[in-house]
């Protein structure tokens, strides 16, 4: 993506988050716009914060645009449970498809293939053990899971 694509999606999820009201004290530079390197993060991507990551847990801040859908993938080291703050999220874990609401919650276990995504857009806490990048792996072998970011 280029870097005034970056920028403007920054704000997007910046008031994605406010208007489920969620402060949001990081930086914009802190906010991630993860298009897996796909080049159409309106529908497959994903906002992300991390608020925090310990070697013990981690927790962040995803937000679903309309429409959007995080790339089938499964980690091998971590465990992770969603909480629904704003909007419905299409779940589909290993052969289970489900909805989630605000206020649901769903823990998806080491091991386990998952994607998500939301028709009118969402707001999601994910809380996990330690996250790295490199413990994501996709069915799409073109995902890119570290941002690339084209200058202007």
């Amino acid at each position: 993506m280029k870097r005034s694509e970056v920028v403007y999606e920054q704000k997007v999820v910046r008031d994605l988050l406010e208007s489920a009201g969620i402060p949001v004290t990081v930086a914009d530079s802190e906010i991630e716009i993860a298009d897996f390197g796909l080049g159409h993060y309106r529908e497959e991507g994903l906002g992300v914060i991390v608020r925090v990551n310990e070697p013990e847990y981690c927790s962040k801040w995803l937000t679903l645009l309309p429409g959007q859908a995080c790339p089938w993938h499964f980690h091998k080291k971590k465990k992770e449970t969603f909480f629904v703050h704003s909007g419905e999220v299409e779940m589909s874990c290993g052969s289970e498809n489900l909805t989630l609401k605000p206020g649901d919650r769903y823990t998806i276990g080491v091991g386990t293939d998952h994607t998500f995504s939301s028709k009118s857009g969402a707001v999601i806490e994910e809380v996990s053990t330690h996250d790295e990048n490199s413990d994501s792996y996709f069915r799409n072998e073109n995902v890119v899971r570290d941002p690339i970011v084209e200058e202007d």
